[in-house]
């Protein structure tokens, strides 16, 4: 009983801090570009530095679109995932948490539409990839991926992006972004159960964790693709050079070292085991990035 009342006074605060704060609206400012060269690394790449002021600015532009699609696709992805955690919620303290979850997510992606380039965005492959686990993971495992450690990466990811950023009214925007991230890790870590996984939810995980961070691994793609179709980049060997110009194994390192954090929740220590003894919390080094980037090329 004392263990069921813990549980709910947990769920209780996450869901008060969540229903308290209401940020006001902004639009943009025009500024232009959202984050400057540096921020991607491409200030330590040649050809960008030596490309006349229009084609730089049309790559920052690509690189600034492509990140912001992806965080509003990453939001609209919590909205599905919080409604079918409200339809599978235990009682109605859980069901009332998911729903204000549910409604900031919902939020977070109306603020940062109008920042989006003209039309839909599409999906990235790690929206997608992200998309499919919502729909086919228990709430357990969900639990644990999307909010212990996905939010939990987006409160440094907001935070970073918001330091950055150029626009004052989309830099503040990333920056309440940060602090509802913080939330729903918090809500995250209330609610999951190391001791409720079954078979299948480990399974599920080591799985997609797996997949997780090979995509983290590998280094900005994202970026090395902007300036690909901004310049041109040559062979394998010149989007290597890239990929070691922008730092993308030391850049990986941080965020890997970030996410195994994360992973080491009470229980876990099977998960981030497994993935250690595979290397994947091992940043690729440039060849291997780039050889994964002109394979898709």
């Amino acid at each position: 009983m004392i263990a069921s009342d813990e549980r709910r006074d947990a769920l209780r605060r996450a869901a008060d801090r969540i229903g308290r704060h209401r940020p006001p609206p902004t639009a943009p400012d025009g500024t232009r570009p959202l984050w400057d060269a540096a921020f991607f690394g491409l200030d330590r790449v040649a050809c960008f530095g030596e490309a006349d002021t229009e084609t730089r600015q049309s790559v920052l532009a690509d690189c600034a679109a492509g990140m912001l699609a992806e965080s509003w696709h990453i939001e609209r992805c919590g909205i599905d995932y919080c409604a079918r955690m409200t339809l599978t919620a235990e009682d109605d303290d859980e069901r009332r948490l998911f729903a204000l979850i549910g409604a900031d997510e919902a939020r977070h992606a109306g603020w940062l539409a109008p920042w989006l380039a003209p039309g839909v965005p599409e999906p990235a492959p790690f929206n997608r990839f992200i998309a499919g686990l919502a729909e086919t993971g228990t709430p357990q495992a969900l639990a644990f991926l999307l909010q212990v450690v996905l939010e939990g990466f987006g409160i440094t990811h907001y935070s970073a992006l918001a330091a950055h950023c150029r626009d004052a009214g989309l830099a503040d925007i990333l920056q309440r972004l940060s602090q509802d991230e913080a939330r729903h890790h918090a809500a995250g870590l209330a609610v999951f159960r190391p001791d409720r996984l079954t078979r299948g939810d480990r399974r599920f995980l080591a799985d997609a964790t797996q997949v997780f961070l090979e995509m983290i691994r590998c280094g900005p793609q994202a970026v090395v693709a902007a300036l690909d179709k901004g310049i041109g980049l040559g062979d394998q060997s010149d989007v290597a050079a890239t990929f070691s110009a922008v730092d993308a194994e030391g850049a990986g390192a941080v965020k890997l070292a970030r996410l195994r954090r994360l992973m080491a929740q009470p229980g876990m220590a099977w998960l981030v085991d497994t993935l250690a003894a595979g290397g994947l919390f091992t940043p690729c080094p440039a060849p291997d990035c780039a050889r994964i980037y002109t394979a898709s090329r």
